[in-house]
Parts: C-alpha cells; structure tokens; sequence
C-alpha cells in the first residue's frame, strides 16, 4: 500500500515499486515478549528477498492493498512464526528512512505492537530460525554487530528501549 508523507493513502503497487521509487509505505511490525522479559526474534531464511539471513523482528511485513495495520500484523504473526490467539497491543507509529540494502529505498511509517506470549512457536518458510533473548544482551550484540540484523528492528527496539516498553536490567 502507498502512502504519502503523512501516512494518507495513496494508491498500491509492489515492493519493488516503493523500494525503486521511495514511495512510502507501511509495514507492521510485532515484538513478543515472554513472561521471563525475553523477546523473541526470528531469523530471515536465505530465500528472503529482502535482508536475508539477518535477525529481525518476532513477526514483520508489508500491509498490504485494503488491510488495516492491525490485520497485517495479526497475518504476519500467523505466517512467519505460527501463532493465532494472542492479543496484540499497538505501541506506537515510527517513520522510518531505511539504508540497509543499496538499491531499495524504504521510506516506511511502521506501526509497532507487542503481546505477551509464553507458547510454541511454529516458524514457517519465510524463518529460518527463532531465539528469545533478554533486552540488554540483544542490545549488545546489535551494537556489537550491526549486520546482524535488519535495520528496521535495531531502530524499533532502540525505540521500545526509549518509551520503556522493552526493559534492560
């Protein structure tokens, strides 16, 4: 879905599009935590087109032609890591000016969410792998290793650390 610079929509196209042209576009983004403080982050498989092989986010994706935030997110949750019947809550909307792959240019508003959640998870074809990891050893290693991971989840967790919402002990 596109977008203007205020988050108004404006028409709809693919990812190749927005990422050739600039164009703005959503993305809902999910953090789960457990009630140990852990979230849980998947890695991208090597088939991904975007950002292969790197940490991110416990679910993310595109919102797509006539869907809600919300819906996006619910059908990210279930798509890449298995999960239906959680609650999540939304957190918060960040504009974001993503430069961590040359050739596509993410001009993003994303909406942020996050639930509580204790199960299983069941990673689908999109995830090659999961790990819940505390806050302040994931900061670490962001910091540590940058690469590791897709720009976008360094920015929404720095962002959860600023609003208090994921906490470092």
């Amino acid at each position: 879905m596109f977008v203007d610079e205020h988050d108004n929509v404006i028409g709809s196209g693919t990812r190749e599009e927005v990422w050739k042209t600039g164009t703005y576009h959503r993305i809902a983004k999910i953090f789960l935590f457990n009630s140990k403080g852990e979230t849980l982050i998947q890695k991208r498989s090597m088939e991904r087109v975007s950002n292969p092989g790197r940490w991110d986010h416990s679910a993310a994706g595109h919102v797509d032609e006539g869907e809600t935030y919300e819906e996006a997110a619910y059908r990210e949750v279930k798509e890449e890591i298995g999960i239906t019947g959680i609650t999540l809550k939304e957190v918060m909307n960040i504009e974001t000016h993503e430069t961590d792959e040359p050739g596509k240019i993410k001009n993003r508003f994303n909406m942020l969410y996050t639930a509580q959640y204790d199960g299983g998870v069941q990673p689908g074809p999109e995830v090659s792998e999961v790990r819940w990891i505390m806050p302040e050893p994931l900061l670490r290693w962001m910091e540590e290793k940058p690469n590791d991971f897709t720009e976008g989840l360094i920015i929404s967790f720095k962002e959860l650390l600023k609003q208090n919402i994921a906490k470092t002990h």
